[in-house]
């Protein structure tokens, strides 16, 4: 009768619990990203902004489940121009994730409100965005349109596709081996919960640690839960 414990690197324990198949198939780890938004603003300026033609600003903010982009916008030589009396408005949207999937994730938009750049005592524009909504394609687009590759609107018209794989794909030694799980903007960070058969240094080494943080954390679903909902 064939005795496994005399076949040379058997190990008992390792065949009851499986762990020689988990390492023949790359065992994967749970970690937690926090992109510091600080720091992207920056970029956002430079790679967006300075590319456009009316777009003045654009800054990221979260809190409470919901990424906010906000900056001031021109409307000079726009018919609504001389009717609202302004060339500029500020603009701010609040952004809810609600699917990912494939490293693409897919924000909502919950509000989008345009402001007079010039604060007024009764501020027709705030209450010209409540009523008309063209203005979200107008600005969305302009955004967009810089960074195709990352960004794009999806069908429905009130959402927005990121595409974190092509930062991925800027990283061999992580690309094709991430996947993330979950999204949660919050406390001026978004978070990725992500699960990876390849330790993530390589990705902390490309960005820096003035735009990510990456955490190892606990395999146990109580705790994984704990930390979304935190």
């Amino acid at each position: 009768m064939l005795d496994l414990r005399k076949l040379s690197g058997f190990n008992l324990l390792d065949f009851l619990t499986g762990k020689s198949f988990q390492e023949e198939r790359g065992l994967k780890s749970n970690y937690r990203i926090a992109v510091l938004l600080h720091s992207l603003n920056k970029v956002l300026q430079k790679k967006v902004v300075e590319g456009t033609e009316d777009l003045e600003s654009l800054e990221m903010d979260s809190g409470r489940g919901v990424l906010y982009l906000f900056g001031h916008y021109c409307i000079k030589g726009l018919a609504w121009s001389k009717l609202l009396r302004t060339d500029y408005i500020k603009y701010k949207l609040s952004l809810r994730p609600v699917q990912v999937s494939g490293n693409r994730v897919v924000f909502r938009i919950e509000a989008f409100r345009l402001y007079d750049y010039n604060p007024r005592s009764v501020d027709p524009i705030r209450i010209f965005s409540k009523v008309f909504k063209f203005h979200r394609r107008l600005i969305l687009e302009e955004i967009v349109e810089e960074i195709p590759e990352i960004l794009s609107l999806t069908e429905v018209g009130n959402e927005i596709q990121i595409d974190l794989n092509y930062f991925l794909a800027e990283i061999p030694e992580v690309a094709g081996k991430v996947s993330v799980q979950k999204v949660i903007p919050e406390k001026g960070n978004v978070f990725l919960f992500v699960r990876s058969n390849t330790i993530l240094k390589p990705l902390l080494d490309f960005f820096g640690p003035d735009y990510l943080r990456v955490e190892p954390i606990s395999e146990n679903e109580d705790s994984m839960l704990m930390l979304w909902r935190d």
